[in-house]
């Protein structure tokens, strides 16, 4: 495919879980991304934006750079989460798994434009996420208190959804 504004795009995840006991299985998860223009700027559509997997407690594509009043996402972008079920607090019949977990991200750097606002402090929450897996599919429940942000971020206390994100 073929673009006038051709960039490069790398990107890491890592995962590495750990049994704490029988139940409870504890994550540490690392998210670290950029992208560069070969000429000229990265194209607006392909900005990074901090997934809301991996920053709870904030809306999607409403952390970082802005322009304006867009949030035009950024150049770089990293994320780590630490995250550890919670076992047997509801019965098994209730199909429900809870974990608690506190997450850090930040997004930063605008190769376009030098005077826009980059933001780019430390973004952290902590929080419960539930799922509940009922016959229509399962429904995912997270309470996430955000921690540090920047002015210009917008923050989200509780968030639903049916279903999986592919």
């Amino acid at each position: 495919m073929y673009s006038d504004q051709a960039s490069i795009y790398n990107s890491i995840y890592y995962t590495k879980y750990h049994l704490f006991t029988e139940n409870v299985i504890g994550a540490l998860k690392f998210y670290g991304a950029n992208v560069i223009a070969i000429k000229d700027d990265v194209r607006l559509t392909k900005r990074l934006h901090i997934p809301s997997r991996r920053l709870r407690g904030f809306v999607s594509h409403k952390v970082g750079p802005k322009d304006g009043a867009d949030y035009v996402g950024g150049n770089y972008a990293t994320a780590l989460n630490f995250e550890t079920s919670l076992p047997n607090l509801l019965p098994e019949s209730t199909q429900t798994d809870i974990a608690v977990f506190m997450d850090m991200a930040n997004l930063w750097s605008v190769d376009y434009d030098s005077s826009i606002n980059d933001s780019s402090g430390i973004r952290s929450s902590v929080g419960v996420n539930s799922n509940v897996y009922t016959p229509i599919g399962p429904l995912s429940f997270v309470f996430a208190l955000p921690i540090t942000k920047e002015s210009t971020d917008t923050t989200q206390t509780f968030r639903f959804q049916i279903g999986t994100s592919f």
